[in-house]
Order: C-alpha cells, then sequence, then structure tokens
C-alpha cells in the first residue's frame, strides 16, 4: 500500500472514530426536549383532570420535558417520541396542541376516561405514528375514517366497551399496509358489511381481535387470506351454520378464539393444517354430533382447548387426545359427553398428565365403573385442577386420587 493510501486510510478511520465518539456522547447525555413541544404538553395536561397525579412531574419549571413521566424522547434531537399515559385515571378531552408533537410516533391513551367523546380527527395528522392504543379510553360514536392517513400504523387498537364507538365502513383501513396488530372489541360493525373484506386486504396483519362486535357474515372463499394471521379472536359475535372450513388455511395461527356465536358443525379435517395452533375455544356455539366429527385430533402443538356449554355435542373424547402432550388445560363442561371417567383419565395418562393443569368436566353425565383402576392418573396430576362439579365427587387426598 503506498504511504498517501496509508495515511488516507488513517485519516478516515480517525474521523470515524471521532464521529462515533461525538454519537456515542450525544447518546449518553441526551438532548433537552424542544420547547414548542413542552408547551404543547403543557396544554394537553392543562385539559385534564388528574386525580393520582400521573402528571405531577409535569411542570413549567421543569424545563425538560423528556424527563417528565410518560413522555420519551429522541437522545439525539429532543424531539417527543413516545406518549405513554396508559391506565393513569385521566379525565377530560385532548387538547388539538397534540399536534405540536410532529414526530411522536408512539401515542398510549388507553384506560382514560375521554367522556364520551368521538375520536378527535385530528390525531390523523400525526403521520409518524407506528403505534396507536386507544383502548377503554371512553370514546363514543363514528370511527373517524380519517386514521386511514396514519399509513404507518403498526399498532391500532379502538376496543371499548358496549357498542359505544360504531364504523358503518372500514375502507380506511385499506392503506395500513404495516398493520400487525388491529383491536377493535365492542366496535359496533353491523352496518360495516365490508369489514373482513377490506381487514383481509391487509398484508402485513397478525393479531385481530374482532370479539363483541356484531359481525354475522363471513367473507366467500376466495377472499379469506389472512395468511400471516398469529391470532384471530372472533368471539361473541352473530356467526352462524357451519365453522368455515377456510379458518383451516390459516396456517400461522396460534391463537383462534370463536367462543359464543352460533356456528353448528364443522367439515372434517378443517383444523388439519393448523399444526401451530396452542389455543382454540370452541365453547357456547351450538355445536352438535359427537366429538370426534370437530376434527380436533391433529392438534399436537394445542396447550388449551375449550368445548364448554354445547349441550348437544357428546359421544367420548377421543384416544387421540393423547397425544396432546403440550396441553394444559381441557373443558368440555356442559355437553352431552357420556363416558366412563377413568376412560377419560386414561387418555390423559400418558404425555399429557405431565402438563395438564385443568380439566373440567361440569355438567357432564359422568361413568365410575372402576374408580381404582385410576388411582395411578390421580398420582400423575395430583395438586392440579380437576373439576366435574355437579357429577360424583372427585377430591384430592395428599397426592391420591379419591372417587367417592
Amino acid at each position: 500500500m503506498k504511504p498517501n493510501t496509508s495515511a488516507f486510510v488513517a485519516f478516515a478511520l480517525l474521523e470515524l472514530f471521532a464521529i462515533a465518539t461525538v454519537i456515542n456522547i450525544s447518546f449518553c447525555k441526551g438532548a433537552s426536549c424542544i420547547e414548542s413541544e413542552r408547551e404543547a404538553l403543557l396544554k394537553l395536561k392543562h385539559d385534564l383532570r388528574d386525580p393520582s397525579n400521573r402528571l405531577a412531574s409535569w411542570i413549567g419549571n421543569n424545563g425538560d420535558c423528556c424527563k417528565w413521566d410518560g413522555v420519551m424522547c429522541s437522545n439525539f434531537t429532543g424531539h417527543v417520541l413516545e406518549l405513554n399515559l396508559q391506565w393513569s385515571n385521566l379525565v377530560g378531552k385532548i387538547n388539538p396542541s397534540l399536534l405540536e408533537l410532529k414526530h411522536l410516533i408512539h401515542l398510549d391513551l388507553s384506560g382514560n376516561d375521554f367522556q364520551g367523546i368521538q375520536i378527535p380527527k385530528y390525531l390523523a395528522s400525526l403521520v409518524n405514528l407506528r403505534y396507536l392504543n386507544l383502548f377503554e379510553a371512553n370514546f363514543t360514536g363514528m370511527i373517524p375514517h380519517q386514521l386511514g392517513n396514519l399509513s404507518n400504523l403498526q399498532y391500532l387498537d379502538l376496543g371499548g366497551d358496549y357498542f359505544e364507538l360504531q364504523a358503518d365502513t372500514v375502507s380506511w383501513l385499506s392503506g395500513l399496509f404495516f398493520l400487525e396488530h388491529l383491536g377493535m372489541s365492542f366496535v359496533n360493525l353491523s352496518k360495516a358489511s365490508d369489514s373482513l373484506l377490506v381487514i383481509n386486504s391487509l398484508p402485513s396483519l397478525k393479531e385481530l381481535m374482532l370479539p363483541f362486535c356484531e359481525l354475522h357474515h363471513f367473507p366467500p372463499l376466495s377472499s379469506a387470506n389472512f395468511s400471516s394471521l398469529t391470532t384471530l379472536d372472533l368471539s361473541r359475535n352473530q356467526f352462524q351454520g357451519q365453522i368455515p372450513s377456510r379458518l383451516g388455511n390459516l396456517t400461522s395461527l396460534k391463537y383462534l378464539d370463536i367462543t359464543s356465536n352460533q356456528f353448528n358443525s364443522a367439515v372434517p379435517g378443517w383444523l388439519s393444517k393448523l399444526n401451530d395452533l396452542e389455543f382454540l375455544s370452541l365453547q357456547s356455539n351450538r355445536l352438535q354430533g359427537n366429538i370426534s366429527s370437530l376434527g380436533l385430533e391433529n392438534l399436537t402443538s394445542i396447550q388449551s382447548l375449550s368445548l364448554d356449554s354445547n349441550y348437544e355435542l357428546g359421544g367420548k373424547i377421543p384416544t387421540s387426545f393423547g397425544r396432546f402432550c403440550k396441553l394444559t388445560f381441557f373443558s368440555m363442561g356442559f355437553t352431552n359427553l357420556s363416558q366412563d371417567v377413568s376412560e377419560i383419565l386414561g387418555i390423559f395418562s400418558g404425555c399429557v398428565a405431565y402438563e395438564l393443569e385443568s380439566l373440567s368436566l361440569r355438567g357432564c353425565q359422568m361413568l365410575y365403573r372402576d374408580p381404582f383402576s385410576i388411582s395411578y392418573v390421580g398420582r400423575k396430576i395430583s395438586q392440579r385442577t380437576l373439576n366435574f362439579s355437579n357429577s360424583p365427587k372427585i377430591i384430592f387426598l395428599e397426592r391420591y386420587l379419591i372417587v367417592g
């Protein structure tokens, strides 16, 4: 290497070292907050009652707002990046001064009380937001479609209570290409006939929470993609008839909850592709026939399985459930199950016994032909929870299962 080349490389390395040192010092010291943003936060506080004193550090003579509770700033620029005021017992309204926080990427106002006002349309001007959480913050009325301008959002939760929020369309969601989590529990979507079709078009969506949304129509087979979903909660809606077999195409699913609908049957094998499913709740539907018709036998990753309160679902628990080695919770109470207890516990006496924490068969017509033969199962599952209330009494005495 020529001398002048060596000198140039050495000089460049020295420059890089100097820049890295400056950056490191800046990162360690941190930058003070921007004056206009400090004033904006003080105006925001002015319109909120704070009985829990969460905003006690937000005072005018405490100049660096980056040190205020719930505020996070950039170490390099001093701009406010995050506002975390969740479950702070704040009461009032959101002052438009919030718009001064132009670099805000994270806003969490969940669990506060905004006294039934509408979600402010001007929140849509915070175009850098990646995280917006308004869960149970007491907003009412129509969800503003302007929220669709927040094209950088990765997390959006608008869930509330008792259908105070509503939407007649969710077409505004279609531009949120980076959205990974969508929560709209208790949002009345009964007039938003396009809801699942639009949501289905979101390419990055991983978690979809739509319980208590007055939904009643599942999109056609060719439309239901949801290819990246790991979590799907459609519980407590008004779906009827056969469980859509296309749910079985959601091969990334780990969590599926369709509790409290009016499903009455399932296509055999509809779950055969869901090898990663860990949580499944079909409870409080109108499922009929034999439990084996539900096609649950291949759920080898399942940890929690609930079939409660399907009063016309009967037959016997399949022996294939003995392969559910990761199962910690199984509930089939208030069904038409008719099976000897020794047979049931025999199914769960293998690898399942070492993980199982709760086995509930409340309200079932249980049979007890040979209680003494199952005491060894009690030793394996001892000090865990077995609930057979309304059936002959089963209790634990030290580490032995006693039936009587």
